[in-house]
């Protein structure tokens, strides 16, 4: 039997997903691109997340050992599946991509302006492959117990800020005309997305009744303070976002002074480099899961030099700043993650609504009961 992870474990990794490509970069981009609306596009996508995350949740009530492999498979064949794996296979590695590269930014704005690829990369790669090696359930536990740092720290850096701001100061939300704000919302739609790992490893999810109640719990609260470092981000950079890159950072520009303590910027570093390790697993494992289903066996080995081999020939030879893979992104991997944030929800709500058939382990379980 394989191994399964719990649902608290899964809030917590949906609370991580939720976190780690939205703490640097993106506020720049969305302030840049929709000016004071960012708040507004954000909002509709953090939305929509939260829609395909309870659609997700749905299809593992009702297929509860079924992944998404097995379902495209089941009505539109081997061939099909294994393509559409292979695309969301490709974003998930660029993810680990745009997360490596934004650590990498991180660490040169606020730690070493000389901090090197390679040091990163020696850093990052060992301590995520062990994660990945060590087993899904091995990585959850790791997760949820680092879990309760990273809400305190959030925390923490959100009472580090300039807080106190009228709505005024954010500007009019609705400044920009309507077809600004939906081309924003397609551009940044790679940064979201964010919880297609959970039909990635559905059959890995151990069920329980009242799973939604307890994941969306893990992940409103995470989305609240969110929120809040995005309402605060906009307050104080409205104009010069271009200059401010690193969010997480920038909002507590003006308190990394406190006392006789010295600089404080620890607690944000700190924040950050847990919330991109474990991000960096989750990556990695739903990377693995997909290779091994796309060639058809299972050898944990295989898969984690296949996908390190990708990573570092994308990081060190194609993708090696950050404005390259914002670039790259935004200008051609939204059309081809179409798949990840419009069809694979939009099939799920196909089965949801039009299969019928009552054979699903969750209907036998029932029966048995009753």
């Amino acid at each position: 039997m394989s191994e399964q992870i719990s649902v608290r474990q899964t809030g917590c990794f949906c609370a991580i997903s939720l976190l780690a490509l939205k703490l640097i970069t993106l506020p720049s981009i969305l302030v840049q691109m929709s000016t004071s609306s960012a708040v507004l596009v954000a909002s509709i996508m953090f939305a929509l997340d939260l829609v395909m995350l309870f659609i997700y949740l749905k299809i593992k009530e009702k297929y509860p050992k079924l992944s998404l492999y097995e379902l495209i498979k089941k009505y539109l064949g081997t061939v099909f599946a294994k393509f559409i794996y292979i695309i969301i296979f490709g974003l998930f590695i660029f993810k680990l991509i745009m997360l490596n590269n934004e650590a990498i930014s991180y660490m040169r704005d606020i730690v070493d302006e000389d901090f090197k690829l390679s040091i990163y990369l020696m850093t990052f790669l060992p301590v995520v492959i062990a994660m990945v090696n060590s087993g899904l359930r091995s990585s959850a536990r790791t997760v949820e117990f680092g879990f309760v740092f990273i809400f305190i720290g959030l925390i923490f850096c959100l009472f580090l800020s300039e807080i106190t701001f009228t709505y005024g100061d954010m500007g009019p939300i609705f400044k920009e005309n309507i077809s600004n704000i939906l081309s924003t919302c397609s551009s940044v739609g790679f940064w979201f997305s964010d919880f297609l790992f959970v039909v990635i490893l559905s059959d890995k999810i151990k069920y329980q009744k009242n799973m939604k109640k307890i994941i969306f719990s893990y992940v409103i609260i995470t989305l609240l303070i969110l929120m809040a470092l995005y309402i605060i981000y906009i307050r104080l950079f409205n104009v010069t976002s271009f200059l401010h890159r690193s969010a997480i950072a920038d909002i507590t520009q003006y308190n990394r002074n406190i006392g006789n303590s010295g600089n404080i910027d620890i607690i944000a570093i700190l924040v950050y480099m847990f919330i991109i390790f474990f991000q960096g697993s989750i990556y990695f494992l739903s990377a693995k899961i997909i290779f091994e289903k796309i060639v058809g066996y299972n050898n944990k080995i295989h898969a984690i030099i296949f996908i390190t081999t990708c990573i570092l020939l994308l990081q060190l030879f194609v993708f090696y700043n950050l404005e390259l893979v914002i670039d790259f992104v935004i200008d051609y991997l939204k059309y081809f993650g179409i798949v990840a944030w419009i069809l694979i929800p939009l099939y799920c709500v196909f089965l949801l609504i039009f299969d019928k058939e009552k054979n699903n382990e969750l209907f036998k379980a029932k029966t048995k009961q009753n």
